[in-house]
């Protein structure tokens, strides 16, 4: 008896791990260190530390369109540097690069398209005010949690998520080039 409980909890926990998500991890590479889930890029004038963003927060439907990356960008010299959107860009494993879209444009493309909106949001809001705070929290989540591109203080950083077009589920691996420095991720649990 002791025995099929044993084998029991085997199989489940085998079945469990199993079914656990792949997600994207960072590989440790040239200049590259993994902490964690985190890459951390160190160059002469900054650090940069990404890693893959799990989305869920309101619009709760974002990681169906967009791959989703937080950094953090610390300015390692005593003078500004600027962050423009064209220092990032993500390749996949089949050679295809995708750019950063920026914040205001992830925004527009939420709320002017509806079949970007699925039903089942608009449905569950019982009254108007309802969708209209549902809208706001959407509104105020991209642009409040969207990276800001421009200058860094020296000494100082910023911080927030990059919005790529969503990467195709087949892909099992991308690089993220920041400045012609690359970050590989791998699908991994």
């Amino acid at each position: 008896m002791r025995f099929v409980v044993v084998v029991i909890i085997a199989l489940i926990i085998v079945l469990l791990i199993g079914c656990a998500p792949l997600v994207y991890m960072p590989v440790a590479g040239n200049n590259v260190e993994r902490v964690g889930e985190y890459a951390m890029l160190r160059l002469d004038e900054s650090l940069l530390i990404a890693a893959v963003d799990l989305w869920i927060i309101e619009p709760r439907f974002l990681p169906d369109y967009f791959t989703t990356i937080h950094i953090r960008v610390q300015n390692r010299t005593n003078h500004s540097m600027t962050i423009n959107p064209s220092d990032f860009a993500i390749i996949d494993e089949y050679i295809t690069q995708t750019d950063v879209i920026a914040p205001e444009v992830v925004l527009e493309m939420m709320l002017a398209d509806p079949s970007l909106i699925p039903e089942r949001y608009i449905i569950a809001a019982d009254t108007q005010r309802e969708h209209a705070q549902r809208m706001n929290a959407i509104r105020r989540n991209i642009l409040t949690r969207g990276f800001s591109f421009g200058e860094i203080h020296p000494g100082a950083f910023k911080e927030g998520i990059l919005f790529f077009p969503r990467l195709p589920t087949r892909n099992m691996e991308f690089t993220l080039v920041y400045k012609g420095n690359e970050i590989g991720f791998k699908r991994g649990r």
